[in-house]
């Protein structure tokens, strides 16, 4: 527990923080048919974590050592942090949102013998009033809520870790 710059009387002064880390892995074993070409398509729906609120937006979030490192892995601009910011009323402790977190391995198929011919992903935020942030060269807004990266012949250097922030309903 930690007292984070920003805190006051009439705020939160204790913040509790899990301290642990879930990895699970997945494997299977898969025979392929000798001096055959053949089409693999891959696709798994990876686990979503979630908090009641976001820190993002926030200025005790800023000065935190970590923040830079945050940022980065999830490719967070200032665009983003000024939309959590506008979205935040005068006064108010915390930003308007829930924030959710997906982590998916894509540094696996640089183990492949060869690079993935014919790679997509879509990456949908939900809602139009949702906010994403995630890293990703050639990103193609396709809709409303869908963003698309393309690659052929494609190898992966890092996995990819998504940010969403959904609005609160009123109360």
């Amino acid at each position: 527990m930690e007292q984070w710059p920003g805190d006051s009387e009439t705020t939160m002064k204790k913040h509790w923080e899990a301290t642990w880390t879930l990895k699970t892995t997945y494997f299977w074993r898969q025979s392929f048919p000798a001096g055959r070409e053949i089409v693999v398509e891959h696709s798994y729906t990876p686990s979503v974590g979630e908090s009641a609120g976001t820190e993002w937006g926030s200025a005790y979030f800023a000065k935190r050592p970590d923040y830079a490192a945050r940022r980065a892995h999830y490719c967070v601009d200032d665009d983003f942090v000024a939309s959590v910011r506008k979205a935040t009323k005068l006064g108010d402790a915390e930003a308007p949102f829930t924030e959710q977190r997906i982590e998916y391995i894509l540094v696996s198929g640089a183990n492949w013998k060869a690079p993935i011919g014919d790679f997509r992903m879509v990456v949908d935020k939900g809602a139009p009033a949702n906010l994403v942030s995630f890293c990703a060269d050639g990103v193609k807004k396709i809709g409303p809520t869908q963003f698309e990266v393309r690659h052929t012949n494609f190898t992966p250097t890092r996995d990819v870790s998504i940010v969403v922030l959904l609005p609160r309903s009123a109360e």
